[in-house]
């Protein structure tokens, strides 16, 4: 019998390319459900690296669910039906759930923690991240911030930056400091429900303003302003959550004149905006006086870290730091300073690289099994904006959708205020396990595009 035998990048920890290997190759079915992998040592040998290395692959790929180690049969492949559940999925339900709803960071492709923790534990004055720092963040990790913004196509040098506890945390702080309790904020009236949620929190009304490909409407923020009296902006460029619009130059330029003719805080969130092919234009660099930038680290390097980095005009930096204080005092220094060294060592951008590569393929894989189906997307992008045929609802498929094992996001999740719910439902592509999952999942979707919703109750 032929060893299985696969090719490790050198830009990867080896331990964890043999993992990415073993993942890959069994959602392109190289690599078939229940067959027996090499040895620790034969494999070593074939690979020309040490036992110790295959053995910590082996044991990543257990943890991620696609290897099965026995003592006395070796280590196998795990059937399709159980690799890759998510963790919170438990283990006692008759048919297991495949999570197209959360949009995840392909925690398979993360970069190695305990690398960097061991480098970290090395250092000398490692201590000084148990302690109380600045809540605007320390000296490094600002640089840092300004580096990792600056992918983005935002310039701001490390006095304008401010470390957050993640991009949900410094959308809280900009939302809390900017605004008072009945302030009105635009936003695209299908919008990222962590917003819809932090607004209602804090007792600011959401103005929701029709979207069209390129994001908000600039005719439409216009009516919006003159009616209601509107005092903020959010937006999301490259991007958008749910419907993956994408805003040109044009229509960026078109805003930012509203925005200074209105006298508007804009807070604009670039969770997704690298996910998206095409170049980037961002409100902040057109703006930059009364615009306020988040840079997350969550989808493209590791959501566990729960860091993000603010570009904030230099007068409000202040004002933020205590908005800082008084949620969460500062960002964890520990787990900003594991963003920090990745980004600075140039271990963030290889595993954006990395992510971005996987998304394309997922990408195809999408279009493959939903061909001729009616859906927005990106290249790379982490999610699909799915529309459904008549006489779907969305809350109707994602309920069928749910009986089949599959998991999505309604549209009626999206809606800002009493905007209705589109017929349209929000297919992540980032949280299945591996490709071959995230057919199986996509194909049930098809499967239930082509047939009718169930009847109703009956009502008299």
């Amino acid at each position: 019998m032929t060893i299985w035998l696969p090719t490790l990048p050198a830009d990867r920890p080896k331990y964890l390319a043999l993992a990415d290997a073993i993942e890959a190759d069994l959602a392109s079915g190289l690599l078939a459900p229940g067959q027996r992998l090499p040895t620790h040592r034969d494999l070593a040998d074939a690979l020309g690296v040490t036992v110790g290395t295959v053995t910590r692959g082996y044991a990543e790929a257990a943890r991620r669910g696609s290897v099965r180690g026995e003592v006395g049969r070796g280590t196998s492949v795990v059937s399709s039906q159980s690799a890759g559940n998510p963790w919170w999925g438990g283990g006692g339900q008759a048919q297991p759930k495949i999570d197209l709803g959360l949009v995840t960071g392909m925690y398979g492709l993360d970069p190695d923690l305990g690398a960097a923790l061991r480098q970290l534990a090395a250092r000398p004055d490692s201590h000084e991240l148990l302690r109380y720092q600045p809540s605007r963040g320390m000296a490094r990790h600002r640089e840092a911030g300004s580096l990792w913004c600056a992918r983005f196509g935002v310039q701001a040098p490390p006095e304008r930056i401010l470390v957050t506890a993640g991009g949900q945390h410094a959308l809280l702080v900009l939302l809390s400091v900017l605004f008072r309790p009945g302030d009105r904020v635009a936003v695209g009236n299908l919008n990222y429900p962590g917003l819809i949620a932090a607004a209602s929190l804090l007792g600011l009304k959401l103005a929701p303003v029709a979207l069209d490909a390129e994001g908000v409407v600039p005719e439409a923020l216009e009516e919006v302003c003159a009616r209601e009296g509107v005092r903020g902006l959010y937006v999301m460029p490259g991007s958008h959550n749910p419907t993956t619009a994408s805003p040109g130059a044009a229509r960026q330029q078109r805003l930012a004149e509203l925005a200074r003719s209105r006298n508007l805080q804009v807070i604009e969130d670039a969770a997704y905006a690298l996910t998206a092919e095409q170049p980037l234009t961002t409100l902040t660099s057109l703006a930059p006086e009364r615009t306020f930038f988040i840079g997350s680290v969550s989808k493209l390097v590791a959501g566990g870290l729960r860091v993000a980095f603010v570009a904030s005009p230099q007068e409000q930096v202040e004002r933020l730091e205590l908005g800082i204080t008084g949620t969460t005092w500062m960002a964890s220094p520990l787990c900003a300073e594991i963003a920090a060294s990745w980004i600075l060592d140039g271990t963030a951008d290889a595993v954006m690289r990395r992510k971005l590569v996987e998304a394309a393929r997922r990408g195809e894989v999408a279009a493959r099994v939903l061909a001729g189906r009616d859906y927005a997307g990106h290249k790379t992008g982490y999610f699909i904006w799915l529309k459904l045929p008549e006489p779907w609802r969305a809350a109707d498929f994602e309920r069928s959708a749910a009986l089949r094992g599959v998991v999505v996001i309604g549209g009626d999740a999206f809606a800002v205020g009493q905007t209705p719910a589109p017929a349209a439902v929000r297919v992540s592509l980032s949280a299945a396990g591996n490709r071959q999952e995230l057919e199986r999942g996509l194909g049930v979707l098809a499967e239930l595009l082509d047939e009718a919703p169930r009847p109703g109750r009956a009502i008299v």
